[in-house]
């Protein structure tokens, strides 16, 4: 994996050691000793919940020479510090994930192609909400934030869609999906099948505007600027901050004074969230705060901002008040 190598814990905790152990075989026993001109093509891109320590990148390929050179894992030589380099700092991963051994111990389903969805009336995708399916909005989260379907999912599409809905979505659960335009419906399919998550009822037909024009339920999530943050953060009875980040982003730099329940973990914690106090989220650019603030107004809670403008990086250029490490 070009900058990093893939984790080792998950398996889970008790064979973790084990196969970072055979991590270090694998690269210092194998790969190191290849010719450093022999190239190394990603497996993951940088950022995925699959990778260790790997570097964002918007490189084809790199070197066994440059990895050599660059790779911390090829830093880590003596198998003792490299077992405890690779078990160190590892962030949480999708919820999903265990349920993908077993998948893929049996192997794919032979499906001939993409499945092709449904294509739902407003009243149909009403009528399968009431009874057990979940609504996914897979718009952009501002256009989500502005207005959107009441009690829907905020998960923008994009390239980690299905890793974000795997993760804040029940496995099994049937989905209703609404696509930020026609043109994204396969690679939506294409992503939730792959991870199993296979059961779609179908499309929301004529998009959001269709669901609006039938006069169903919508609402909106307030948003807040990073000066009016500031502001009612100063004040006598502030309102709760949720940092939705990973922890090691948290650590590295917060909001003074603000919580942080992962975004991945927040469906977990909200029994424990009081509700008299407001709620905004905060994350680094404002789509996990998105997703965030879309779980909590489907929690039933009416006074939720999302930080709509930049995120926690601004918010420390800016120089207003920060913490690090746990609160």
């Amino acid at each position: 994996m070009m900058g990093g190598a893939a984790r080792v814990d998950l398996l889970g905790a008790r064979v973790a050691p084990f196969l970072a152990r055979w991590l270090h075989q694998t690269i210092h026993g194998k790969l190191l000793k290849l010719p450093n001109d022999v190239k190394v093509y990603p497996t993951h891109g940088g950022g995925s919940f699959c990778s260790a320590a790997a570097r964002a990148s918007d490189l084809d390929y790199t070197t066994i020479g440059e990895e050599r050179e660059h790779n911390p894992f090829a830093a880590e030589v003596e198998e003792s510090s490299f077992v405890k380099f690779a078990l160190t700092g590892l962030g949480s991963y999708p919820s999903y994930y265990r349920y993908m051994a077993d998948i893929n111990r049996r192997g794919p389903d032979v499906l001939g192609g993409v499945p092709q969805p449904a294509s739902l009336t407003p009243l149909s995708a009403r009528n399968q909400l009431s009874d057990n399916a979940s609504l996914v909005d897979a718009r952009q989260f501002n256009e989500f934030n502005e207005q959107h379907i009441t009690g829907s999912f905020a998960v923008p599409f994009g390239d980690t869609f299905a890793s974000w809905l795997g993760w804040l979505l029940p496995w099994g659960q049937p989905l209703i999906l609404l696509p930020p335009g026609p043109a994204q419906q396969d690679a939506m399919v294409r992503q939730l099948i792959r991870i199993g998550f296979d059961r779609i009822n179908g499309f929301l037909a004529g998009g959001f505007e269709a669901w609006k024009a039938a006069g169903l339920p919508t609402e909106s999530t307030d948003g807040i600027d990073l000066k009016t943050l500031k502001d009612v953060s100063d004040q006598e009875y502030p309102p709760m901050i949720l940092d939705v980040r990973q922890r090691n982003e948290y650590h590295a730099g917060h909001i003074k004074g603000a919580l942080n329940i992962e975004l991945g973990e927040l469906k977990e914690h909200l029994d424990g969230l009081p509700r008299e106090i407001p709620l905004i989220t905060v994350c680094a650019a404002g789509m996990r705060a998105s997703m965030a603030g879309s779980i909590l107004r489907r929690d039933g809670r009416e006074n939720v901002k999302v930080l709509s403008e930049a995120g926690t990086g601004e918010w420390i250029a800016q120089g207003y008040p920060t913490d690090t490490g746990e609160e």
